[in-house]
């Protein structure tokens, strides 16, 4: 699918848009379905107060026709669920940079993850309140304005020719905010040469990959292998290839037995599911440029209630006798998520998947 246009107003949210587009092809992991819904829920919040014109306030009907479609399906998860979800999400797109550049391997890559991790660094301020100074939130904001900086910063050292010095999150290095507003909502440019951070082909390519224009970024899904060089442009909203299986994006993060504690730095839930079939595109319900409001905080209780489970299937009414490959990967994957919450001694939330899982094979 073509990557939306946005109107210059608008220049703000390309980053996270972006950022949903390359997530939307990314069918293996069902927490990227999640950060992609939450992207744009971000990327409109931000919009609002910024479209004035005619076309700037069809984008945003289009984004909020987008998060209306989706809405059903992320009932599925708490929005303290989904806050967990999304920051350990990005604080593993944001360790895989720092570990390169710590060991001194940084390349065009590493800064692009850098980059990429910056935007979903940025979305987790929705789950706070505008007042909040927690240091929680303030080490968000930190480690986002961090990351955009270092992003520049290694491109720079590429551009100069010269081998990006090795570094850290945390170890005391100046941050120089030279960037504009809307630069630190796009892509961090250098500012010597104007080269914006590029796609992601693979993390050992050489350093002469470009960056394509926004409107054609993520305009077909990702091939089995990595793409070929593109040209760069300065130009907002950075693809970062999420790739079957990027070298940079985590891997699957299941869902959270319990509500996530006060910080960020909950050690991972570790399940290693068994191999299962490729989940099918999933269906979701027609899009409406209807007003939004936020994701529902709490779980529907009934388990007879009828609603598309996380990934798109379990009407309540399917034929016993016929169960699609589909529909069986769905049922896998919503009881590996009951298994890692019976891990954690979270009975309600173990049930609460098993009555979806059992919804998607037509038991319930």
């Amino acid at each position: 699918m073509p990557a939306m246009k946005i109107p210059p107003e608008l220049k703000k949210v390309t980053p996270y848009v972006r950022r949903a587009e390359e997530l939307d092809k990314d069918k293996t992991n069902p927490e990227s379905r999640l950060v992609a819904y939450y992207c744009r829920q971000y990327a409109v919040h931000l919009g609002i107060p910024l479209a004035v014109s005619d076309e700037g306030k069809s984008c945003l009907g289009q984004l909020l026709g987008n998060l209306e479609g989706e809405k059903l399906v992320m009932d599925s998860f708490t929005r303290d669920e989904a806050k967990f979800l999304c920051t350990k999400f990005a604080n593993k797109v944001f360790d895989n940079a720092d570990l390169e550049d710590r060991t001194g391997d940084a390349t065009k890559n590493t800064a692009r993850v850098f980059y990429a991790a910056g935007s979903f660094l940025d979305i987790l301020q929705q789950f706070y309140q505008d007042d909040d100074q927690s240091e929680e939130l303030v080490e968000i904001k930190k480690k986002a304005k961090y990351s955009k900086w270092k992003a520049a910063e290694i491109l720079k050292a590429i551009n100069d020719g010269r081998k990006p010095t090795p570094g850290g999150y945390n170890e005391n290095q100046e941050i120089e905010d030279d960037t504009e507003e809307g630069e630190e909502a796009g892509t961090p440019v250098n500012k010597a040469n104007g080269d914006a951070v590029p796609r992601d082909p693979s993390p050992k390519t050489p350093a002469t990959d470009t960056l394509p224009d926004d409107e054609n970024s993520v305009e077909n899904p990702p091939p089995a292998s990595p793409p070929p060089p593109v040209d760069d442009k300065d130009e907002e909203g950075t693809e970062v290839e999420l790739g079957p299986p990027p070298p940079a994006y985590p891997g699957p993060v299941l869902a959270p037995a319990t509500a996530p504690p006060p910080s960020i730095h909950k050690p991972p839930l570790t399940f290693n599911p068994p191999p299962a079939a490729a989940a099918a595109k999933p269906t979701l319900p027609p899009s409406r440029n209807d007003d939004f409001d936020d994701i529902p905080s709490k779980k529907a209780s009934s388990p007879k209630a009828k609603k598309p489970s996380f990934f798109g299937f379990g009407n309540g009414n399917k034929n016993k006798n016929k169960v699609s490959k589909a529909e069986l990967a769905d049922a896998t994957e919503l009881t590996q998520f009951a298994l890692a919450a019976l891990q954690d001694k979270d009975t309600d939330l173990a049930a609460d998947r098993l009555e979806q899982a059992l919804r998607v094979l037509g038991r319930r």
